[in-house]
């Protein structure tokens, strides 16, 4: 195969000789068979050697090959045998037949031929126009990731800024007082100390927030969430969530509804534990003060769906569908972008993350007549 597939890039010398070379090895072939063949079925063999040879070689080396198999034949096989004479009118008809076979066979290859090399030469064409459109759409693609990410930059470094400027002004704010009545030898009322004290631990934890959320952003980024899941309860989840948000929630009334028939869940306790902070953290943003926040669940058939409920002015339905994205920050549907709660905006997307690591669901409720937001999560409950 390899032969023949390299037979097209010879020089027309080359496959003369062949198609001479081949011709004579079946006339030499067929010599010994004179006898036993007759002399229409050597014509037949002739024929068909003729066509081969125009068939892989071309016209003019078919052309060859027909004059030395034309000789041949005569030579030995047409009476009288070995001797060059054409007496018989057979003789040239065989001659015509075998030229003129040679002649429109070679033809029509040279015309396939041509036709394979301009269909190769076209599709060759195309794939390097389909190459150039991907490598024009890559690099579009790529210019619109690189104005993407630098727009995701600046918002995320936007934000950083402000909720890290903002713990650490009240901070500095607060040693500062403490520090000049020090230096002064005055006494702080215990009432004002309280306050400053209380307000450096509250603006530490808000900082412990932020970095802890960088933390695991980096890590869902990384693919590196891995879940430690054990048996436990809805309820001990729900207790680690609202103590560690206890601080937060000073000035909301918190309702918790979880029955304590709900089984016993396979579930990474700090991990589910971070989203219900999550939830509860972000509906205290956007509800006011004295509110009441509802943390309620229930079994779904074989999954527990978790909900944390607000009396805020809700989220605009533009929002619903974003508001789980990075770097996202819905407006509350009662002020503007620029009054709404401060954050990073990747709380919710993190939530996300950990909930669907559990095989689970979040969404957004739809608000009908309650007023407020509703973020319900569901996971799917394993036999014990």
């Amino acid at each position: 195969m390899k032969f023949f597939d390299s037979i097209p890039h010879r020089s027309i010398t080359q496959r003369t000789i062949i198609s001479i070379g081949l011709i004579a090895v079946l006339v030499l072939a067929l010599a010994p068979l004179q006898r036993t063949l007759n002399v229409t079925t050597i014509g037949f063999a002739l024929l068909l050697g003729v066509l081969f040879t125009a068939i892989h070689m071309g016209s003019r080396p078919a052309l060859a090959a027909c004059v030395v198999a034309m000789v041949g034949y005569n030579f030995f096989f047409l009476p009288p045998i070995l001797r060059f004479t054409i007496a018989d009118p057979q003789n040239w008809v065989a001659l015509g037949a075998f030229s003129v076979t040679a002649l429109v066979t070679g033809q029509l290859s040279a015309r396939a031929r041509q036709r394979a090399i301009e269909a190769e030469a076209s599709k060759q064409e195309v794939e390097g126009l389909y190459l150039e459109l991907q490598a024009a759409f890559e690099k579009a693609s790529n210019a619109e990731a690189i104005k993407r990410s630098d727009l995701m930059k600046s918002a995320l470094l936007d934000a950083v800024t402000h909720d890290l400027r903002t713990p650490l002004t009240s901070i500095r704010a607060a040693a500062t007082t403490l520090r000049k009545a020090q230096r002064a030898g005055q006494t702080i009322d215990t009432e004002l100390s309280v306050e400053l004290i209380t307000l450096v631990d509250e603006e530490s934890l808000h900082l412990d927030q932020i970095i802890s959320s960088f933390v695991e952003l980096a890590r869902i980024e990384a693919g590196d969430l891995t879940l430690t899941t054990t048996w436990g309860s809805l309820q001990d989840v729900a207790q680690a969530a609202i103590k560690r948000a206890q601080m937060l929630l000073t000035r909301h009334r918190v309702e918790v509804l979880i029955p304590e028939s709900l089984p016993l869940m396979h579930i990474d306790v700090r991990a589910l534990a971070e989203v219900i902070y999550t939830l509860l953290d972000n509906a205290r943003k956007y509800s006011p003060e004295s509110s009441t926040i509802i943390l309620s669940a229930r079994r779904e058939e074989a999954n527990v769906e978790v909900s944390v409920s607000d009396e805020g002015s809700g989220i605009l339905t533009s929002d619903v569908d974003r508001v789980f994205e990075k770097f996202y920050r819905g407006k509350d549907v009662s002020n503007s972008r620029s009054n709404s709660p401060g954050g990073l905006g990747i709380g919710l997307s993190i939530a996300k993350a950990i909930v669907e690591a559990h095989s689970g669901a979040i969404w957004v409720a739809e608000q009908g007549s309650h007023k407020g937001t509703t973020v319900t999560f569901r996971i799917p409950i394993r036999e014990e």
